[in-house]
């Protein structure tokens, strides 16, 4: 049975893959401190023991995977991409990892398994540098890393939404690693919708927002910096683009399109 610690667990997002794959496991404990995130988590599989806050744990009890899909608000280009900078950024939580890694080498109970995801800009010419020193870090630590951006849309889930993957495996017990290939995506956004008549009135956008959307439009087009409110009529929605948790806010400049 393989034995896993979650951190930055969230929902369980990591735990749902395992149990979609019929991978028999035990969660050995999650890191989480959203209140909101905990209360999900154990709706969804129950109480589950909680480390709490990263920054505070001093060592994790032995698991064959780790899975640390760490904060992304600092990387993404939906935030300031304040970058991964240890002690000042939430994205600088991946520090956190790099410090338990380190006590875990000491206790000889480092895993076998580590399994990275964030959004695509990681991997982006501003945040390559430190992607690339995390992957030489963990290849000291005696893993080898296999890399590659996936998108929703290729795996089943009629969304664009396109996140890099780690998988990391120590040398060890290493025999390669391959990323699945594409699938055909057998539903469309569009067979997901509820019909028009069910859905009620506060879910559609309002005049006004309709009316930002399209004057901001313009206002990118003859900037030259791209179009952001591009709807797609229902009957050809095959794709959805990438849902945000903040549509239509302005951060710093630069409009959501990614989180």
């Amino acid at each position: 049975m393989l034995r896993v610690n979650e951190l930055f667990a969230g929902i369980g997002a990591f735990r749902k893959a395992l149990i979609r794959l019929g991978v028999e496991h035990e969660i050995v404990g999650i890191s989480e401190i959203d209140k909101f995130a905990i209360k999900s988590y154990e709706a969804i599989y129950g109480e589950t023991r909680n480390y709490g806050d990263i920054s505070k744990v001093e060592a994790l009890d032995y698991a064959d995977l780790w899975t640390y899909g760490f904060p992304c608000q600092d990387i993404s280009l939906a935030g300031f991409q304040k970058g991964i900078v240890k002690g000042e950024t939430r994205s600088g939580l991946l520090y956190e990892v790099r410090r338990l890694m380190l006590v875990a080498m000491l206790d000889d109970t480092l895993p076998k398994y580590l399994i990275m995801e964030n959004v695509k800009n990681l991997v982006s010419k501003k945040f390559l540098p430190d992607f690339e020193a995390w992957l030489e870090w963990l290849d000291t630590m005696g893993y080898n890393s296999y890399y590659q951006v996936m998108n929703a849309a290729d795996y089943g889930v009629p969304q664009k939404r396109e996140r890099v993957f780690v998988i990391s495996i120590r040398k060890d017990v290493d025999t390669g690693f391959q990323f699945p290939s594409p699938i055909d995506l057998d539903i469309k956004f569009r067979d997901m919708l509820e019909p028009v008549e069910e859905i009620p009135e506060k879910y559609f956008l309002s005049d006004e927002r309709i009316d930002y959307y399209e004057r901001t439009s313009k206002r990118m087009e003859e900037a030259n910096n791209g179009r952001r409110y591009a709807p797609t009529k229902r009957e050809r929605a095959d794709i959805a683009k990438t849902i945000t948790t903040k549509p239509g806010e302005r951060v710093e400049g630069n409009y959501l399109d990614e989180t």
